[in-house]
């Protein structure tokens, strides 16, 4: 058994990788997503790839699946039950907002109703010690109202200080469990057990609320796999760039809402090492929407809190990733003003854009590319899929109308505004973190990443562009090599002037214990790398600032550089420190890897002969208008081949955009480097 699997599950497509160690090549399939049951199109693309139960060594599986459960709000009715007098914590939550001064902004809902929020009588001090035992009747009222309401679907619990003494949340679900034992219940104490009431409620909310959902996917995928005669177990890719056992994920769902987003940054940060690039921003553009990230010095960034439908904040280690609504089903629309906008309504799968020939009726980034000349209608997924010129002129024709532009100038018109979307993210993320993007090279996958990433890297000063292999399928092949990953955290609120080192040790000692035996749960039995950190803050702040544990254990000097780097990371992000200042200690975080081994792709031959162009196409530039652009595809390009703009690469997944002055070039790795040099 040599061959692993990778398949990332998105709006649009399922894009599918499968490795064979023992030669070093990949093969690839991509099917359009099917929304009503995602197994489908995980089907039809394992049997086109010819992957057999005998070959399989393994599946790891990316998916949005709880993502759009929460985007739309198809999850589970979920009660959430309480301390007595904290019912109203997820409807009161934080007062931020999305947008400052934007006075008709609505805070997204909760994922539960005020009604399905009751409370029960008992109560633990911040010390973790009991000041009300866990009230019978509270109990016994709990378990009569879901005997009455046959309409809940799973249920979450959260009571104060749980994440220090969980005993009175575990006793509530072994009474829930015995009364109904197929009823799903989730625990704060398990899912998310840190300091910050509002934040552990929304995510163990959260993960009742997907957990049915998971569930009936995890069914649909055994069933599939079962049709095909696979009967090994497959695991699904975590929001923290590591993997879980399917049958974990039915348990602890949570931790998947980012799955389909972390394959595309570690897929990236494989293709980055092999350019000899380590400082990347990642432009992942799908169907359906675009998701940026950051590989810095050869890592990707992670973060402890990601929001999903802004205002929902889920507290859980993940790949630092923004999400934005642009992709190339994004609808392009006029607002009452008349000035052009592009997402992020998307017209996804089904219908999908006009050019799809499947109902859509509304002018997208997609058609616009099509009227440009930049797509191939008769290669679209390698000539899988043919696209309706007609249709698309049709579409985008109707929106020139009402821009008062020729269809090439509104064409035009909404790939630059995609364009100045996508570029504006990146400049947000960049100025929130102190980067400056000049010094970073853009790498762009996604089926419609390397057709915009061109003229996203010009807006931002970047002068460097990759293109990884297959890069429509790039969040595949990085579930394809995620590692095992498992973090653990423990919340306490120490003090660096009364700090019990023996006691922190034993803690994390403890962590550790609990990371590798679900590492080894989930199958992992080699070497384990374990990193340690503290969150800390001066005493009276808010907020905390991560600082990462030097060395391998943790002692009184450890504990030490740890606190003379917070006040250096503190003035960093701040502008100052405070000498002599108390530091407050209050996550302890620690992470355990089990590294997968590193695919060995094989090396591009070096090109003997000049390239040739298959065709020659009219494609439109700003500065030039439609001009005759030769036309290549990617296999027949050997390493070492340069190419000068404006010239078009056509590959089964994606279509590479050179611009009249740039120089694309060909690695020995395979990946392609693109020099912004012109104006387009």
């Amino acid at each position: 058994m040599t061959v692993r699997i990778g398949i990332d599950t998105g709006g649009t497509f399922t894009d599918l990788v499968a490795f064979d160690s023992q030669a070093g090549t990949i093969r690839i399939a991509k099917q359009p997503s099917t929304p009503d049951d995602a197994s489908v199109a995980i089907v039809r693309a394992l049997e086109e790839a010819g992957v057999t139960q005998h070959d399989l060594d393994g599946v790891i599986i990316g998916t949005t699946v709880g993502t759009n459960a929460v985007l739309e709000r198809k999850g589970a009715n979920v009660l959430l039950v309480s301390t007595a007098g904290f019912e109203d914590v997820p409807f009161i939550g934080r007062m931020d907002k999305e947008r400052l001064y934007d006075l008709h902004w609505v805070k997204p809902k909760p994922l539960v109703s005020r009604p399905n929020c009751i409370g029960v009588r008992e109560r633990i001090d911040h010390h973790g010690q009991e000041l009300v035992p866990l009230d019978r009747r509270s109990v016994d009222d709990l378990l009569a109202l879901l005997a009455e309401a046959t309409d809940i679907d799973a249920v979450a619990i959260c009571l104060l200080f749980s994440y220090i003494a969980p005993a009175h949340e575990q006793m509530l679900r072994d009474a829930v469990a015995a009364a109904y034992p197929h009823l799903p219940v989730s625990l704060s104490s398990e899912i998310c057990p840190v300091w910050r009431e509002y934040e552990r409620t929304s995510t163990t909310v959260a993960d009742a609320y997907i957990k049915p959902v998971l569930q009936r996917y995890v069914r649909a995928v055994d069933r599939g796999f079962h049709s095909l005669g696979v009967d090994r177990p497959w695991n699904v890719l975590k929001s923290n760039g590591g993997y879980m056992s399917s049958a974990l994920a039915v348990e602890r769902p949570v931790p998947l809402l980012l799955s389909g987003l972390a394959g595309g940054v570690i897929g990236a940060r494989y293709f980055g090492e092999r350019a000899g690039a380590s400082d990347l921003f990642t432009l992942d553009m799908g169907g359906t929407s675009c998701d940026i990230g950051i590989i810095q010095g050869g890592q990707q960034l992670y973060a402890n809190e990601f929001r999903v439908a802004w205002g929902i904040p889920i507290t859980l280690p993940c790949v630092a990733v923004d999400t934005i609504g642009a992709g190339g089903g994004s609808i392009a629309w006029l607002d009452k003003g008349g000035f052009l906008h592009v997402g992020p309504r998307s017209a996804g799968a089904q219908p999908g854009p006009a050019a799809y020939g499947m109902g859509g009726t509304a002018a997208t980034v997609t058609d616009a590319n099509l009227v440009l000349g930049r797509l191939n209608p008769a290669y679209f997924l390698g000539g899988k899929m043919s696209l309706d010129s007609a249709k698309a002129q049709e579409v985008i024709a109707a929106l020139a109308g009402e821009l008062g532009l020729s269809v090439p100038a509104a064409a035009h018109a909404v790939v630059e505004t995609t364009d100045e979307n996508m570029a504006n993210a990146i400049r947000l993320i960049a100025v929130e973190r102190g980067l400056d993007p000049r010094d970073f090279a853009l790498m762009a996958f996604g089926g419609a990443g390397p057709v915009h990433a061109r003229s996203v890297a010009e807006k931002l000063g970047m002068s460097r562009v990759l293109i990884p292999l297959h890069p429509g399928l790039c969040s595949a092949f990085g579930a394809l090599i995620a590692d095992w990953r498992v973090d653990k955290v423990w919340t306490a609120f120490l003090r660096s002037d009364a700090l019990d080192i023996d006691h922190i040790a034993a803690e994390f000692e403890r962590l550790e214990r609990a990371a590798r035996d679900e590492l080894a749960a989930d199958g992992f039995g080699g070497e384990v790398v374990v990193t340690r950190s503290i969150d800390m803050r001066y005493a009276g702040q808010n907020y905390e600032r991560e600082v990462p544990l030097s060395g391998n254990g943790v002692d009184a000097t450890t504990i030490g550089r740890a606190l003379e780097r917070f006040a250096e990371l503190h003035e960093a992000f701040y502008g100052f420190s405070i000498e002599g200042e108390t530091i407050e200690l209050v996550n302890f975080r620690l992470t355990a890897v089990g590294l997968a081994a590193v695919p060995a792709l094989a090396e591009l031959a070096p090109s003997t002969t000049e390239p040739c162009p298959v065709a020659t196409r009219d494609v439109y530039f700003a500065a030039r208008g439609f001009v005759p652009c030769p036309i290549y595809r990617r296999d027949q390009l050997g390493a070492g081949v340069r190419l000068p703009g404006p010239a078009i690469v056509e590959e089964i997944d994606a279509t590479t955009v050179v611009h009249p002055g740039d120089l694309m070039e060909v690695t020995p790795s395979g990946v392609m480097t693109l020099e912004v040099a012109g104006s387009g």
